[in-house]
């Protein structure tokens, strides 16, 4: 897909992944679970071919039958240990560039996140890069199913014109929110999908946020 500059006129940022660099963190809270259940470790290319949304699917995925145990209970275990250590993990490389330059260029931003909406807002502020983003839109509960609604929600109460946005993601969740939403969509293999699987959804890439970079500086 060509995308031009000129055309874009609002971005959509995922978060997870795509400007926060988490993906290994994920991986080691994960195995840190499946440990207190005597299930083996998944290694970080493992969880890239795995990784899904809804969750509950991905921890189907890996093992875990949420029959017999309560997917919240895991999904809570899950949430409280990554929050414990968030603060920890850094942004991708070039992630505030890239927030500084769409600034420069009276872009507004948006950031759209599976993650809980208080939680997530908070994190911008912990990372100091709250003020780049005109609306942060979260769900209101920690279980990640799916957050489309959320963006067409706000498309269409702003009058904003689908195909004047780009959603810069990591997944093919990203992808598939992008298409229901009518947006444009560049997803960077840096996060929490393989570039194999990013690729087989014939999705459109850039290897990193310098490159993005670069489509909009040239």
């Amino acid at each position: 897909m060509l995308i031009r500059p000129e055309h874009i006129q609002h971005i959509i940022w995922d978060w997870n992944g795509t400007l926060v660099d988490d993906a290994q963190f994920c991986v080691d809270i994960m195995n840190g679970i499946r440990a207190k259940r005597s299930m083996s470790p998944i290694s970080l290319e493992a969880y890239r071919e795995s990784f899904d949304f809804p969750v509950i699917e991905y921890y189907k995925r890996i093992g875990f039958d949420v029959s017999e145990e309560s997917f919240k209970a895991l999904s809570n275990e899950f949430i409280s240990t990554y929050h414990r250590s968030r603060n920890s993990l850094a942004l991708h490389k070039d992630a505030e560039n890239a927030l500084k330059y769409f600034r420069s260029k009276c872009l507004p931003q948006c950031m759209l996140s599976a993650s809980q909406s208080d939680s997530l807002k908070q994190t911008l502020k912990d990372y100091n890069i709250g003020q780049y983003f005109k609306t942060v839109l979260g769900l209101d509960h920690h279980y990640a199913d799916g957050k489309a609604h959320l963006g067409e929600t706000w498309l269409q109460l702003n009058h904003i014109d689908p195909e004047r946005v780009l959603f810069i993601g990591d997944t093919l969740h990203d992808l598939h929110v992008a298409d229901e939403m009518g947006v444009q969509c560049l997803l960077i293999p840096s996060g929490h999908h393989s570039r194999r699987r990013l690729q087989e959804g014939q999705a459109s890439l850039v290897d990193s946020l310098e490159d993005l970079l670069h489509i909009f500086q040239s």
